[in-house]
């Protein structure tokens, strides 16, 4: 048997290399496996390209797992204050947003990677990507890992950071979970979140790429009012995306697995209500009667949204508003402040930010990470089951988890 090695992480993003960090620090002489060309995994495109790492909220309540309390000890004992400390002491200055997320001062998600790397030679911590791991076995309570093109790797402790299933063209590929399961885990159904929603409602490639700043959103599932949410709304050629249908897309997407029905209601007024909407429909129409509808919608909703509500409605652009019954404007002004739009799927784990479900907490130690199955087995980040709101809470799950990895499996080797 070759050499065999303290400690081997797999999985070189944001918890890999956290897990590897903590475990280097303390003097542990660690190995990072890494299936891509390059450290850091979707670190570069997190907070549309801004690098949103934490938030000063850690409330427990944005947070989901089969098992809800799971994430808190990692949060306590590694939480916003830690976190800010460790990326200041790597030379990356923080801001915070009026919602409390949490950026690099350069505004560029790059940049905590490029500082995370340096941190991983500063360490000597020893690396090798490009890697195609077939197998992870035991013999004894050694771990034997095997590799494609490569001898077969031998650890006394191992730390499974691999990721979900979320952004494959960044390298997700599930194989954590495969090799867990291999080793005697369980895995809790993984669907995306953090993802896109899509709708078979016609015309909608009419708003194709329109970005509303602010709307309010209302979730029905199966008829019963499940969530309230606000934020920016984009439209793509066969649904919706933004911050407000992020927060609700693992509601919507649970759902959906389960074959229940999905309505979002959509007001896209949020600061006009009905009651101002149709006096400002009076005043106009006495002010000028051969106004037309299309006209008068623009007046606070933009030209391809007017364009879109006429249409569902089967109403002329042209007819004026002089000659619009007051049956037909209520039905246009309800449907902007309470449009409703079904929805029929998520997009694809190209579009998801993060995977929901994954390797049971309930088989792992929450103050250490290790497997309740396998001794000095460890895990991090998005391959056990949690997952944050959008808002920097899963870059600080990364860090959270990581760090509590990487400290217990630093001790006693």
């Amino acid at each position: 048997m070759n050499t065999i090695r303290p400690l081997v992480v797999i999985g070189a993003g944001p918890a890999g290399l956290m897990a590897g960090l903590t475990a280097a620090e303390k003097g542990i002489k660690v190995l990072l496996l890494e299936r891509g060309n390059h450290l850091g995994g979707k670190i570069p495109v997190t907070g549309d390209g801004k690098g949103n790492l934490s938030n000063i909220d850690l409330d427990l309540s944005h947070y989901n797992s089969a098992s809800p309390g799971f994430p808190l000890a990692a949060l306590r004992e590694f939480g916003f204050k830690k976190t800010r400390e460790f990326f200041e002491k790597i030379g990356i200055k923080l801001y915070t947003d009026q919602g409390g997320r949490v950026y690099p001062y350069s505004q560029e998600a790059a940049s905590i990677q490029k500082l995370l790397v340096a941190e991983v030679h500063r360490l000597n911590i020893e690396v090798i990507t490009g890697i195609d791991i077939q197998k992870i076995g035991k013999i004894g309570s050694t771990f034997e890992i095997l590799m494609k093109h490569l001898p077969s790797c031998y650890a006394h402790r191992l730390i499974l950071a691999t990721g979900g299933l979320a952004a494959p063209q960044l390298g997700a590929t599930g194989d954590g979970y495969r090799w867990a399961v291999q080793l005697g885990h369980h895995l809790e159904p993984p669907f995306p979140a953090l993802v896109q929603l899509t709708s078979f409602l016609p015309h909608l490639g009419l708003l194709d790429k329109l970005k509303l700043a602010k709307v309010e959103i209302t979730l029905f599932i199966d008829d019963k009012l499940k969530a309230n949410a606000s934020g920016d709304l984009l439209f793509i050629p066969c649904g919706i995306s933004g911050t407000a249908i992020f927060s609700i897309s693992r509601l919507v997407s649970l759902a959906l697995a389960q074959g229940q029905q999905t309505v979002i209601m959509i007001n896209f007024t949020p600061g006009l209500n009905y009651q101002e909407l149709f006096q400002s429909f009076n005043e106009q129409k006495n002010y000028y009667p051969q106004k037309s509808l299309l006209l008068f919608l623009q007046g606070f909703l933009p030209e391809r949204l007017s364009q879109f509500i006429l249409k569902t409605l089967r109403i002329d652009f042209d007819l004026t508003i002089g000659l619009v019954s007051e049956g037909k404007i209520n039905n246009i002004l309800k449907n902007i402040t309470n449009f409703y739009l079904p929805i029929n799927g998520t997009q694809s784990w190209k579009y998801a930010q993060v995977t929901c479900g994954g390797i049971s907490v309930k088989e792992v130690n929450p103050e250490t990470m290790e497997s309740r199955i396998v001794p000095h087995l460890y895990f991090a980040g998005e391959i056990l089951d949690v997952d944050g709101d959008c808002g920097g809470y899963n870059l600080q799950w990364a860090w959270s988890s990581g760090y509590l990895a990487g400290k217990a499996a630093s001790q006693n080797i």
